[in-house]
């Protein structure tokens, strides 16, 4: 029998428009090539802007993981303007950082991965659900299921601390360049200690034993949705008055051996996208071409000294000791979860010890420097803002997402991303499953490809008019 094609399209619970080609030889997937759908265009967007105005316009990128977005271009103009950041303006920083990074995975696990493991109740959203493989007692099912609506509760109260010194959640207003703009009163600090407190409880009451239940129930998805190790991380909650100390670390871990990352060896190759270089452009600019034989996707490979590196939670918690466990769909799962109470930890932790006071914020008005990259791992790993800037406006920005390093196409000597990679091997044993395997797989990634792809219309002849949406 030849090579049979399954088009995954949309894959859904997942952030932005996602489609999957999966080319299967007696059962096993020998080809996938993952394509995101969608170009926004943000660069783009920013060019001629003043340069202030990054921390609010790259913000709109996603409403997931905003805030990931709000602090690294905080970090850019800081090192533009050569800010001095105080203490309470770090801790402060990070408490927003970190309790989005907990709205997030609270979603992530029972929104959009919950359903590929549990039956739900049979009513929206949760109509007409393909429980093929769902394996729980009718007892656990039932209590996991009822833990989705704790899971809206405890999500809501991340989010609820982002606003309190945030301004407003998702695309917070405070966490800008020089430090923090809203004044971290006792009061306020009061209200997030017992928000964390319930989130806190709710990780450990919940979402901790119902990732172990899962993983004991699927304990074969620990040698299924495999990659080869290569992680990457730009470290997470930066400290110092030059955003210059990492409390998690970066690192780039490849054949068990870790170094720290060297900015100079990323590379944007766009074989397999939808772009395209003219001559008289420079060597890393691109213009869209959807109509480019050979491409597949929106999504620019981005290597790493040649190679393709995962990142995200598991990335985090290997390069920072925290886990030993493998490269696994459940591996990556159990590892967010993990992360997820050694945030809670952190941010009670930094509650107590933020000053009440003014606003913590000095912003210099004279740039320092023409040019910047700053970086820090987002909730799926690592992100990357590089601005030159010319009396205040932007004349290049640039965005290498999480979800772009995850995604990433084939590059230009064919090997694959890591996605794309964990997919392939992969046996599909009955047609019943052609959709459910590929869809935990894919889904562990946590997946947020309005970071990664954009959108343009085509409304004028022979004219691309860039869109935000």
């Amino acid at each position: 029998m030849s090579p049979q094609k399954i088009l995954f399209s949309p894959v859904t619970r997942l952030s932005g428009l996602l489609s999957v080609e999966l080319t299967v030889d007696a059962g096993i997937v020998i080809d996938a090539e993952v394509s995101s759908t969608m170009f926004r265009g943000f660069e783009y967007i920013m060019r001629n802007r003043h340069v202030t105005d990054a921390v609010y316009m790259t913000q709109r990128i996603c409403g997931i993981c905003s805030t990931a977005h709000g602090a690294v271009a905080s970090y850019l103009l800081d090192t533009l303007y050569d800010n001095d950041i105080d203490e309470n303006a770090q801790y402060l920083r990070n408490i927003m950082f970190a309790a989005d990074f907990l709205q997030n995975h609270i979603r992530h696990f029972y929104f959009f991965g919950l359903p590929d493991f549990v039956i739900m109740p049979n009513k929206p959203p949760f109509l007409n659900q393909n429980c093929f493989d769902c394996r729980l007692n009718t007892e656990d099912n039932q209590r996991l299921a009822s833990h989705y609506a704790e899971a809206i509760k405890a999500a809501e109260k991340s989010h609820q601390i982002l606003t309190l010194f945030g301004g407003k959640a998702p695309h917070q207003h405070s966490f800008i360049h020089g430090g923090a703009a809203v004044a971290p009163t006792a009061d306020k600090v009061n209200q997030a200690l017992a928000l964390i407190r319930d989130i806190h409880a709710f990780v450990q009451r919940y979402m901790l034993p119902d990732t172990e239940l899962i993983s004991q129930c699927y304990q074969d998805y620990y040698h299924i949705g495999e990659t080869p190790g290569c992680f990457l991380s730009f470290g997470l909650f930066r400290f110092g008055p030059k955003n210059d100390q990492l409390l998690w670390k970066d690192g780039v871990l490849n054949a068990n051996q870790l170094t720290k990352p060297n900015l100079d060896l990323i590379q944007e190759d766009i074989a397999k996208a939808w772009y395209e270089r003219a001559k008289w452009m420079e060597q890393n600019d691109v213009l869209p071409a959807p109509h480019k034989a050979g491409a597949y996707t929106w999504t620019k490979a981005v290597l790493y000294n040649g190679q393709h590196f995962e990142g995200g939670p598991l990335a985090r918690m290997k390069i920072n000791g925290f886990y030993n466990g493998g490269t696994s769909t459940m591996d990556r799962i159990t590892a967010r979860t993990l992360e997820t109470l050694l945030i809670t930890e952190l941010l009670e932790e930094w509650l107590h010890a933020l000053e009440p006071g003014l606003p913590p914020i000095q912003q210099k008005r004279e740039l320092a420097q023409n040019q910047a990259i700053a970086t820090t791992d987002a909730m799926r790993g690592p992100l990357l803002h590089y601005a030159h800037v010319e009396n205040e406006q932007v004349e290049k920005y640039d965005i290498i997402t999480p979800t772009a390093w995850n995604f990433s196409p084939k590059d230009a000597n064919g090997n694959h991303g890591p996605a794309e990679t964990a997919l392939i091997s992969t046996e599909i044993p009955s047609p019943d499953l052609k959709y459910i395997i590929p869809g935990r797989i894919i889904r562990s990634f946590d997946p947020c490809v309005s970071c990664a792809t954009h959108l343009i219309d085509y409304s004028k002849k022979n004219t691309v008019n860039i869109i935000t949406t």
